[in-house]
């Protein structure tokens, strides 16, 4: 493929994605496999190291629009979320429904044996993209990316996120059963400010059912709530 064949083929996809990556050599690299390079004397670099920096950027883009998004939780919950957006599956499927397959440039064996459909290279290509992106615009730039192409996933994570709010599923245990809302009152506080641990326990008609611990008040309430209904659930088998 001649320079300015791939130039049109490279503008193209800025323009589909609007990505508005100015310069095209760094959006090439990113969407170039290693395999290429010995058949290829004009290439020189592939996507590798733009991955490793991509990689990066997309999991502090995915944990700011978390923190923003789902605020006051654990580092746990967190962790736990980022996992759910930030893996080979998730990320090849948005390098799917993004549809850059086509323009990833691979050598013909790698051709042959259907690299362009596998997931972990297109799981590779798509951060490698991401750190073009963070390269060529910046910070903002990327998060807007990120928001956009995963929109859909982080619907999905978050709308799964809800069932993970014990202290709301213990209300609504309560509701349900027509007995008073639960009372969640803090027993400890202790350490220093930046270090400090709560205890909270929780009552049903002025009989605890529970206690948990957190590094917040929220997070010990959501502890205490889980133990309360694992003694609920228990009692009423």
């Amino acid at each position: 493929m001649q320079d300015t064949q791939r130039d049109e083929e490279l503008s193209g996809l800025c323009s589909r994605l609007d990505l508005g990556i100015r310069d095209l050599a760094l959006l090439d690299r990113a969407l170039t496999h290693a395999s290429i390079l010995p058949e290829n004397e004009e290439s020189t670099h592939d996507y590798e190291s733009l991955e490793f920096l991509g990689d990066a950027v997309l999991g502090l883009a995915v944990a700011h629009y978390l923190y923003e998004h789902v605020p006051d939780r654990a580092p746990g919950d967190y962790s736990r979320m980022r996992a759910g957006l930030v893996n080979r599956r998730c990320l090849a499927q948005v390098a799917t429904e993004l549809d850059i397959a086509p323009a990833i440039r691979l050598g013909k064996g790698e051709e042959m044996a259907g690299g362009r459909k596998r997931k972990a290279l297109l799981a590779d290509c798509l951060e490698a993209l991401i750190g073009a992106i963070y390269l060529d615009r910046g910070w903002e730039a990327v998060r807007e990316f990120v928001a956009r192409a995963f929109e859909e996933q982080f619907g999905h994570e978050l709308a799964a996120e809800r069932v993970w709010d014990f202290k709301s599923l213990l209300q609504n245990y309560c509701q349900a059963k027509r007995i008073p809302l639960p009372e969640f009152t803090v027993v400890r506080s202790e350490g220093p400010d930046h270090r400090k641990e709560f205890e909270v326990e929780v009552s049903l008609g002025g009989a605890p059912i529970g206690r948990g611990r957190g590094t917040t008040k929220k997070e010990a309430e959501q502890n205490a709530a889980r133990e309360a209904l694992e003694h609920e659930g228990q009692r009423t088998e």
